[in-house]
């Protein structure tokens, strides 16, 4: 009879023999199951061997190459060490042990556990080890995810690879330390995000620049990584990949993990988490993007629009509507008009009337170049009609700021010191009731009373502190967007962030039909 041996080995058996039982190494399970077979006069057809794959992994490749030569029935006996090796998988033990190996004729034998299809009065035992294998999976699973969880709240970084634009520390592998070459590019495609060009854009710069992409970068620095499947042009930059460095937080010092976990301990299927249970530990490492900067990036891409692959967007671009339909405006561009410069005039023409003319009746197409003057005019008149950069008192402001800060503090302070007397009084009123002077009821009507007031001031002292705290970063944000209002007054172009923070949209209507003069709305954000 010919006999197929299979072995495997994963992570979870490593810890068994690091904890001093018997070895569960290749080498140790081929040596005895080939004695196994030359004892019992099989002939041994092939040795299957999985290394580093778990025992609840259906990918295993020497695995699967067994199953199909079993369907052959190319031998006769599969022999493994336990039925653990061969699976442990609940509903593979079902469905090749007690149904496809039957069908197909195969005896399936565990030396160790003494399991043997051929034993009829065996099968509730292979059973029972299927179970005992599954839950041995589950509670491991169980208690990696518990000290995965464990190391992210300490702030310990826990991924295989750094991300791109940082390394592992040598000296402490839980901690990001800044990779200069990588770093540098982090920091272009964030200018270049901010200079008004979009993630398709920025990937073809990068591209032509012959920049590695982050996979290229680390199999060239000799990391082991694998590709994934879905990557087929791994090599090059792409828009989603850019997209997710511009959200990435942790590019400010702030290591943010668990953003998406497994299905399940059977499946390799991950799942997004929502952002609020995301663990992240602030200030961990050092950043490669200053805080102010990537709140910059990240309003701008709160207001999504298109890019396209062949320029900067436009600064206006998503901002413009039609005032007959009120549907968004879209850009195109003429090869029959050319600008001065010899660039392709370009026009914002409504998408309704393309595409269904009996809800709006179109109007003629806005050059873009004028709207962006008339817009830059008006940003300029209101930008200099409502700060007068001269005039800006600074002390001023200033000078309010510390006087909320102390009103603030003072409340806090009468609040904390209120919540100690009450909860002295309460005390005195137990002592009160233990003595008999009031009644069990009188005292379970004040104490409730009592302590609905007392959460009351709690909670108001919780918003206070937060405020407190928070009042550095709230005068820095407000100093900021003064200084940009300041350079508004004297703006030379559009800038995509400063339309984004100030416009809230543009409404086009028809010229008029004697003048030929068109009503243009902005609607500000302010």
């Amino acid at each position: 009879m010919k006999a197929a041996i299979y072995c495997r080995l994963s992570k979870e058996d490593e810890d068994v023999v690091e904890r001093g039982k018997e070895s569960e190494s290749i080498q140790n399970q081929k040596s005895m199951l080939i004695g196994y077979a030359i004892e019992r006069g099989f002939d041994i057809y092939h040795i299957y061997c999985d290394e580093d794959y778990s025992g609840i992994d259906r990918d295993r490749p020497d695995f699967n190459r067994m199953i199909e030569a079993a369907s052959q029935h190319k031998f006769d006996i599969i022999l493994a060490k336990t039925q653990s090796r061969f699976t442990r998988d609940m509903e593979l033990v079902e469905k090749y042990l007690h149904g496809k190996f039957v069908e197909w004729g195969i005896r399936f034998i565990a030396v160790v556990d003494h399991v043997d299809t051929a034993d009829i009065a065996n099968k509730k035992s292979r059973q029972i080890n299927g179970l005992v294998n599954e839950w041995y999976l589950e509670d491991l699973s169980n208690n990696v995810r518990s000290v995965l969880t464990h190391k992210r709240k300490e702030g310990r970084y826990i991924a295989t690879f750094a991300l791109y634009g940082y390394q592992k520390d040598p000296r402490d592998p839980g901690r990001l330390v800044i990779d200069p070459e990588a770093a540098e590019v982090v920091r272009q495609i964030f200018a270049l995000y901010l200079a008004g060009n979009g993630v398709a854009r920025i990937a073809n710069l990068l591209n032509q620049q012959g920049i590695p992409s982050p996979t290229r970068y680390k199999q060239d620095h000799g990391f082991h990584f694998k590709r994934p499947d879905r990557c087929k042009d791994g090599d090059l930059w792409g828009k989603a990949t850019i997209h997710q460095m511009l959200r990435n937080q942790t590019y400010t010092g702030d290591l943010v993990q668990g953003r998406h976990k497994k299905i399940s301990y059977k499946s390799k299927k991950t799942a997004w988490v929502p952002k609020d249970q995301w663990i992240i530990v602030h200030n961990t490492h050092e950043p490669i993007i200053d805080p102010e900067t990537f709140a910059r990036v990240q309003r701008l891409m709160s207001s999504r629009v298109r890019s396209g692959t062949s320029g900067p967007i436009n600064p206006l671009a998503g901002k413009v509507f039609c005032g007959i339909c009120g549907t968004a405006m879209e850009q195109t561009g003429s090869g029959c008009s050319l600008n001065k410069d010899g660039t392709v005039k370009k026009y914002f023409r409504c998408r309704m009337h393309l595409r269904d003319s009996a809800r709006c009746c179109g109007q003629d197409y806005m050059p873009m170049e004028e709207l962006q003057q008339i817009v830059l005019e008006r940003i300029r008149h209101h930008a200099a009609a409502w700060l007068n950069p001269d005039a800006l008192d600074r002390s001023a402001l200033k000078a309010q700021a510390e006087q909320r800060n102390r009103a603030q503090q003072k409340e806090l302070a009468r609040l904390q010191n209120e919540i100690r007397r009450r909860r002295k009084a309460m005390q005195e009123l137990y002592l009160d009731k233990s003595s008999g002077l009031i009644s069990t009821e009188q005292f379970a009507q004040m104490n409730k009373a009592f302590l609905t007031t007392v959460e009351e001031m709690e909670t108001r002292c919780e918003k206070l502190a937060e405020a407190l705290e928070e009042s550095p970063e709230a005068d820095s944000r407000q100093q900021a967007y003064l200084e940009r209002l300041q350079d508004a007054a004297a703006l030379k172009a559009l800038d995509r962030e400063l339309v984004n923070i100030l416009i809230n949209r543009i409404t086009i209507y028809p010229p008029d039909t004697k003048s030929r003069t068109r009503q243009i709305e902005v609607s500000w954000n302010f």
